[in-house]
């Protein structure tokens, strides 16, 4: 199939803020795979528009990796990472549309990217390499704007 170029462009992707601990495992029967799987896995995101700036927008990602006051041993990582987009300047879009093309196909390109941070971080670390899980992005999404909404009403109280 030939490749439809998307209107939403990715410009940059940075790590802003890294953190790494490896915590060795009492037990050296432990099974890596299922360990990993135990970790609580906190993800954050916020979407803006880039002030000053026509046609620019910022995710800040965050993923924070076991990093609870009950860890597991193994693995405690926290990245963050800021991607920066556009959309195409013949784009159609309306900024409804946009907005929710940033939330979507945005939040989902900025979370990959953590992702494959995360993976070559960890390829040279005691337990392998750690791939972050696939993420329910509705779910995800639904749960942040939630968030959003409760906190807008509290603040118009």
């Amino acid at each position: 199939m030939k490749l439809i170029n998307s209107d939403l462009i990715l410009e940059e992707f940075f790590i802003i803020n890294s953190r790494y601990n490896f915590i060795e495992p009492e037990d050296n029967s432990v099974n890596k795979k299922e360990l990993l799987k135990q970790y609580d896995i906190d993800i954050d995101f916020i979407v803006r528009d880039i002030k000053n700036e026509d046609n620019k927008y910022i995710i800040f990602t965050k993923v924070d990796i076991n990093g609870n006051d009950n860890q597991n041993p193994g693995y405690d990582i926290f990245a963050e990472g800021v991607s920066i987009f556009s959309f195409n300047i013949n784009s159609k879009l309306t900024e409804h549309e946009k907005s929710e093309f940033l939330w979507s196909s945005g939040v989902s390109i900025s979370i990959n990217n953590l992702r494959n941070f995360l993976s070559s971080m960890t390829s040279y670390c005691p337990l392998g390499k750690y791939t972050l899980p696939s993420v329910d992005l509705t779910s995800l999404l639904n749960t942040k704007r939630e968030m959003l909404n409760k906190s807008k009403s509290k603040v118009k109280k």
